[in-house]
C-alpha cells in the first residue's frame, strides 16, 4: 500500500466507528498529517453533530497544532451545504490547508464534486480516488439511499445443511449457533431497521433487539396489513415498543397507536414490496436487514428488490421443512436468480456465506 493508501485505511477504520449512529449521514473519517506526523484524527459520530473534517481540527488544535499547511485526508468528499452543520469544505478552505486527499465523490446532489470546487478555488491541492472501491463499500448505504432514492436492503436467513429455515410445524428457534447470532446481532446494531412479516411475529415472537453485542437497537417493522397482531407479541410489549412500527392498510383500523402505524394501500390483498421501500425512504431509513420469512424473502427476490444476503448455514439435517423461498417458482433453470459469493466465514460450526446480487441483475 501507498502511504495515502495507508492513511485513507485509517479514514475508513476510523468511520466506521459511526454504524449505527449517523444515518441517514454517510460514515466519514477524517486524518490529518503535518510535517510527515499524524496531529488530527475525527469521525462523524452521531447524526446532527458534527463532521468528521470538524472533529479532526479540533482534535488537532487539542493536540497543540496548528492545521494551517496540513494535509487533510477524508473518505468522502467534504460536504459542499449548510444543513444541520456547516459546510466542511469551506472549514479547509478557511483554515488554509495544504492538500486534502479524498477517498471518493459525494453522489449527493447537494455536494458531488461542489466540495472539492471549493478547495481547488481556494489553492489547496486535490488528491481523489484514493482506495475507491473500499470507501464505497463502506457507505453502500447511503450510495443506494441518495442516488436511488430506496433503502439498501440485506436478507438475512438462516438454514439448515438441507435448506430449511424451519420444520413443518413453523418451528425455527435456533436452528443456527450462539456465534451465528452474535454476528446477527451487530448486523442489527448497524442497520437502520429490521423488517418481518406476519406471520414470523406470530410465530416466532422475536425481540429483534441488540443483546449479544454492544450497540443501539434498530427500529424492528413488521408487515400487519389488517393491523391485529397481538399486542402481548414481545416487539409491542417490551421497555423499548416506541421503536416498533407497523406497516398495516389503510383501511385497516388505527389499532396500534397511529405514531407506530405506517399505512399503504394494498393490492390483491398484499403489499407491493416497491412500495413498502419507498415508504421507508421517506422516514430516512436507508438501510433494511430482512429476516424473514419464506414469503417475504420470495418476494424481494421475485422482485429483485435486494442487494445482499447473509447465509447462515448450521450442520443440521432437517428433512421436511420450510425453504427460505418456498414462496418463489421459476419454470426453467434460466430463470433462477443468480448470486455472487463475496465472502463465506466459519462462526464456531456454522458457516456464513454472503451474497451480492449478480452486477448484471
Amino acid at each position: 500500500m501507498t502511504n495515502d493508501e495507508t492513511i485513507m485505511k485509517e479514514c475508513i477504520r476510523l468511520a466506521a466507528k459511526g454504524r449505527g449512529f449517523v444515518s441517514p449521514n454517510p460514515l466519514v473519517g477524517s486524518v490529518i498529517i503535518k510535517d510527515n506526523k499524524i496531529i488530527g484524527k475525527g469521525f462523524h459520530k452521531k447524526y446532527g453533530e458534527a463532521h468528521a473534517e470538524v472533529n479532526a481540527v479540533i482534535d488537532a488544535e487539542k493536540n497543540g497544532y496548528s492545521v494551517k499547511g496540513a494535509s487533510i485526508y477524508v473518505n468522502l468528499e467534504p460536504c459542499a451545504h449548510h444543513g444541520k452543520t456547516p459546510s466542511c469544505a469551506e472549514l479547509i478552505a478557511v483554515n488554509k490547508f495544504r492538500e486534502a486527499v479524498i477517498g471518493m465523490q459525494d453522489p449527493y446532489r447537494e455536494v458531488n464534486g461542489r466540495g472539492i470546487e471549493i478547495l481547488k478555488n481556494a489553492g489547496i491541492k486535490i488528491k481523489t480516488g484514493v482506495l475507491e472501491n473500499e470507501c464505497r463499500e463502506l457507505n453502500r448505504f447511503f450510495v443506494k439511499f441518495v442516488t436511488r432514492k430506496l433503502p439498501y436492503v440485506t436478507l438475512k436467513i438462516a438454514q439448515s445443511i438441507d435448506g430449511k429455515i424451519a420444520l413443518n410445524n413453523f418451528e425455527s428457534k435456533y436452528i443456527t449457533g450462539g456465534a451465528s447470532g452474535k454476528i446477527v446481532h451487530r448486523l442489527r446494531s448497524e442497520y437502520d431497521a429490521v423488517l418481518i412479516g406476519r406471520n414470523t411475529a406470530l410465530r416466532d415472537d422475536p425481540s429483534l433487539d441488540v443483546r449479544n453485542v454492544k450497540g443501539r437497537n434498530p427500529l424492528r417493522i413488521v408487515i400487519d396489513r389488517r393491523n391485529n397482531l397481538p399486542e402481548a407479541l414481545k416487539i409491542f410489549s417490551d421497555n423499548t415498543n416506541d421503536r416498533s412500527f407497523v406497516i398495516a392498510d389503510k383501511s385497516s383500523g388505527l389499532k396500534k397507536s397511529p405514531k407506530n402505524l405506517l399505512q399503504l394501500k394494498s393490492e390483491n390483498n398484499r403489499f407491493r414490496i416497491k412500495d413498502i421501500l419507498k415508504l421507508l425512504y421517506k422516514f430516512n431509513l436507508n438501510s433494511i436487514l430482512v429476516e424473514g420469512g419464506s414469503d417475504l424473502f420470495s418476494q424481494f427476490l421475485s422482485e429483485n428488490l435486494f442487494d445482499d444476503i447473509y447465509l447462515f448455514i448450521a450442520p443440521k439435517v432437517i428433512g421436511r421443512g420450510l425453504s427460505a423461498f418456498d414462496g418463489m417458482e421459476i419454470n426453467t433453470l434460466n430463470d433462477s436468480v443468480m448470486l455472487e459469493t463475496e465472502k463465506v466465514i466459519r462462526a464456531d460450526n456454522d458457516i456464513l456465506i454472503k451474497y451480492k446480487k449478480c452486477s448484471q441483475a
